[in-house]
């Protein structure tokens, strides 16, 4: 078998260099386009700006386990958003145990025109409430959390700021 080294400055290095440069801007333009995806923004996001016509994802921890539980506690202006609907993935628990694991919960929009608009989730921790109504009469009133607020203890609304471009 014959080895060879890779001479640093020859046409083979320099097709290498250019076909790598090439390959991680094509992977950085997918991304950036959403191709994998549509974009998902976490708690800690909550002024945010996409264009017309593009799908996201507001995502929140779900510990439902713990009795821990989102709700979309207004319907944006449908102007502006389409609320597609919400999903939860969980991780981590047995097969045969209801509700255990850890995991994530997605909130799906699409931006519909410009404009701006406010998404506002409720987060019922341990059971606090079991949506909208009954976090209004367990608890009056239900704070909102900070733009730096991570979920807590207790009952608290998460607003997002939402501009269509």
């Amino acid at each position: 078998m014959i080895s060879r080294r890779l001479i640093p400055g020859s046409k083979t290095a320099r097709a290498l260099a250019v076909a790598a440069l090439g390959a991680l801007a094509l992977v950085t333009v997918l991304a950036l386009t959403g191709f994998f995806g549509p974009a998902e923004y976490g708690t800690d996001e909550r002024t945010i700006g996409v264009e017309a016509g593009d799908d996201f994802t507001l995502t929140v921890p779900a510990r439902p386990w713990m009795g821990e539980h989102w709700y979309l506690a207004a319907e944006p202006d449908a102007d502006v958003l389409d609320y597609k609907g919400t999903r939860e993935e969980i991780e981590g628990a047995d097969d045969d145990v209801v509700g255990g694991g850890d995991g994530t919960a997605y909130f799906d929009f699409t931006a519909r025109a410009r404009g701006t608009t406010t998404v506002t989730l409720l987060h019922c921790p341990m059971a606090r409430c079991s949506g909208v109504a009954s976090a209004r009469e367990t608890s009056p009133p239900v704070p909102t959390a900070g733009a730096t607020d991570e979920p807590a203890d207790e009952p608290a609304y998460f607003r997002y700021e939402i501009t269509v471009r």
